[in-house]
């Protein structure tokens, strides 16, 4: 029987705003209000600290299911994640959304680097959004948030969460697979970045169904590893071996929470085979059209040629 994506639960209802907090249509998914200060017509201004409320917020829909630190040391450990994450952001000459992404891969990494191990964080049960909003506004110069508008900035925050958070719950997965199903440091970098740019294509394309997710992450995935083998994504890996690793990746809950939120939903591993036939079908070259490619590479290493 096919496996069961786990259901996140679902946010919390509504609660009164704290002091400095307001919220919005699009905030923490309509849910818990996103953190801001000043007027409606200056929503950036008169916004410091805002993070100390948020935080504490959070981490009261946490802990009944945390079983290892209590709240005092969540709490501390979550302030230093959020604060660490912009320790070391050069603002100068970048623009709000590369930085507001920074900022949210590195607290996410953070938050699973320090808590990757808990149930709570891999099932989608803990929802930070609304902690990333106040770090964002507690940390970046004002001048930053200038002529944004509220809906926007909110938008903004949102994606580069929900995208941080997806990537950083997949990685230890696809990290986890690829040595099984290939050797070599080499070969396991070109199949890992492989399939992490499939998923990355499919993530992007806004596909809202697990098959067709799944069929174009294989497509996508292949294509990018027959690139990078001169046509050949056989000379890498083995299809037999392709088809047992996103089996495994599928099983292993590699899905996307944002697909699968509804409820559980079965992993289709039934589209596997097909989908990853069809797609060595369509990328792989004859090899007298790639071994000039090849050659080239060869001569312009030296003579060493690299799986690169």
């Amino acid at each position: 029987q096919a496996p069961k994506v786990p259901r996140p639960l679902p946010p919390r209802p509504l609660a009164a705003a704290p002091k400095g907090v307001v919220a919005s249509a699009v905030s923490f998914r309509g849910a818990v209000p996103m953190a801001c200060g000043g007027s409606d017509g200056d929503w950036g201004s008169s916004r410091d600290g805002v993070l100390t409320t948020a935080i504490p917020e959070v981490v009261a829909t946490i802990m009944p299911h945390e079983s290892e630190w209590d709240e005092q040391k969540l709490e501390k450990k979550l302030r230093e994640y959020f604060s660490k994450a912009a320790k070391h952001l050069q603002f100068r000459g970048k623009s709000l959304p590369s930085l507001v992404n920074e900022y949210a891969d590195n607290v996410m990494g953070s938050i699973f680097a320090g808590l990757g191990d808990r149930e709570w964080l891999l099932t989608g049960q803990a929802d930070f959004l609304l902690c990333v909003d106040a770090g964002i506004k507690d940390h970046f110069p004002s001048y930053m948030l200038r002529g944004v508008s509220q809906l926007d900035f909110e938008q903004l925050v949102l994606a580069a969460y929900d995208r941080a958070f997806d990537e950083q719950r997949f990685w230890p997965i696809l990290s986890e697979q690829v040595p099984n199903f290939v050797s070599g440091p080499k070969i396991k970098k070109k199949v890992w970045n492989s399939v992490d740019f499939g998923r990355k294509d499919a993530v992007a394309s806004g596909i809202t169904t697990v098959d067709e997710f799944t069929q174009h992450w294989i497509n996508r995935a292949v294509a990018q590893l027959s690139q990078s083998s001169y046509g050949s994504a056989e000379a890498t890996i083995p299809m037999d071996a392709c088809i047992k690793l996103f089996t495994a990746l599928l099983e292993g809950g590699a899905l996307p929470l944002s697909l699968t939120q509804e409820g559980a939903v079965a992993a289709p591993v039934h589209l596997v085979e097909e989908a990853v036939t069809a797609a060595y079908a369509e990328h792989s070259q004859p090899e007298e059209e790639w071994e000039p490619a090849k050659k080239k590479a060869k001569k312009a290493s030296g003579g060493q040629f690299s799986a690169w």
